[in-house]
């Protein structure tokens, strides 16, 4: 009977805090950026990444314009908008592509 309520309370505290790691956000030390790409990124090969770097003027959402220097392991294309998520140790989690009506919509 111990056995069983201490298998069922391993249980319940093991679900308990799968669900706590899954809920919290993905990247909690980031930094969500509105850039529009205007050089072409230079490749980049470090010890363990394989990338480019690109140093672009970036807009807050509080809509501050800041010059900053990010890593990312895929080209983002010349000339074309992206909603970023970048850490603090300068690495895109997630891009994406804005058409140009939400880039307007965001300004």
């Amino acid at each position: 009977m111990k056995r069983a309520i201490f298998g069922l309370l391993a249980a319940v505290f093991v679900i308990v805090m799968v669900f706590i790691e899954l809920s919290s956000p993905f990247a909690e030390a980031s930094d969500t950026y509105t850039v529009t790409i205007k050089h072409s990124g230079e490749k980049v090969q470090k010890a363990k990444f394989k990338g480019y770097i690109f140093k672009e003027e970036c807009k807050m959402p509080s809509g501050k314009t800041t010059q900053l220097k990010f890593y990312s392991n895929d080209k983002l294309e010349m000339n074309k908008s992206y909603r970023l998520v970048i850490q603090d140790n300068q690495m895109v989690v997630r891009s994406k592509e804005l058409s140009d009506i939400q880039v307007v919509s965001s300004k």
